[in-house]
């Protein structure tokens, strides 16, 4: 049985070095109202994405049930409805922010069924720089089926703090509807053959990277002191 959670680091003021708060998202299937913490474009795209359950309205295309559940009408997914949209029309959806000392497996699954499917992009989201990288596509009808893609997260990029973007585009047919579900992260690399190595922009990590190698120095000093205060204590 999976469920939602979450993992976090928190780190407190050093002098010269602000405070850094994380929280990173282990698992998410959108069973909750505030999905996640995953937040619509606003400005850029011409329709949202929407958390559902059970089938899409439109016959011969979006899944008949969420990746979790299977069961009809049980388990949540987010998707977008293909029925009148235009040509090229696109939702655009955001991650919470993700942070790590350590490089990421990030998983998810798809679902792409119809005659006139689109693509699925999604990209990385930098915090610092907010640069945005390619990290994979799909496109067409896949077929009936959710399918899980992974990416392997490198520490650079994990280290600097990221968001995942997912946007959905359209072919101007109602035939069109894309679903995502159950995204999980966990620590480490994927180890699977089918796994996407996610590239990063050279020079957005480097301050966020200084950071957490500070941060953690100083996490391994107050360890050091406190261990100190409890052997003479006990002497």
């Amino acid at each position: 049985t999976w469920h939602e959670g979450q993992f976090w680091i928190e780190t407190k003021l050093i002098s010269g070095i602000k405070k850094i708060t994380t929280k990173t998202q282990s698992f998410c299937g959108f069973e909750n109202d505030d999905m996640c913490g995953f937040t619509q474009e606003t400005e850029k795209d011409q329709f949202d994405w929407t958390r559902s359950k059970g089938e899409t309205p439109s016959s011969n295309t979006g899944p008949s049930g969420d990746h979790t559940c299977r069961a009809k009408g049980a388990g949540h997914f987010l998707y977008v409805e293909a029925s009148g949209r235009g040509n090229n029309e696109r939702a655009v959806m955001y991650s919470p922010f993700y942070q790590s000392l350590d490089q990421l497996c990030l998983g998810f699954y798809y679902h792409m069924y119809g005659r006139q499917i689109g693509t699925l992009n999604v990209y990385t989201k930098t915090r610092s720089g907010d640069v945005i990288e390619a990290a994979w596509r799909a496109y067409g009808n896949q077929g009936n089926v959710w399918i899980q893609a992974l990416l392997d997260i490198p520490k650079k990029l994990a280290r600097a703090g990221f968001q995942l973007v997912f946007e959905a585009t359209m072919t101007g047919s109602y035939l069109g509807d894309i679903a995502i579900d159950d995204i999980s992260v966990s620590d480490g690399r994927c180890g699977s053959d089918s796994v996407i190595p996610v590239s990063v922009h050279s020079n957005v990590t480097l301050e966020r990277s200084a950071q957490l190698r500070r941060l953690q120095k100083f996490k391994k000093f107050r360890k050091m002191l406190r261990r100190r205060r409890n052997d003479n204590s006990d002497s």
